[in-house]
């Protein structure tokens, strides 16, 4: 399984907390299987990426489109 740079970070950090992808995709009010798409990048995830980085601690750098 592949993941995008976002998703291995967000991985790692939930290796480090010791926490389930089912216990986030909860907190986030979203299904484990969309939010390992979000990992994967298979799925953008846009509305939810902040919210996934404020809960596991990690900073994100936003690129707007020109």
């Amino acid at each position: 399984m592949r993941h995008s740079v976002f998703g291995l970070e967000a991985k790692r950090a939930m290796m480090e907390r010791d926490m389930k992808l089912k216990e986030l995709a909860a907190q986030l009010g979203i299904s484990s299987s969309y939010l390992c798409e979000i990992f994967k990048g298979t799925r953008g995830g846009e509305k939810h990426r902040k919210r996934i980085a404020e809960i596991l601690g990690l900073q994100i750098v936003i690129v707007g489109k020109k």
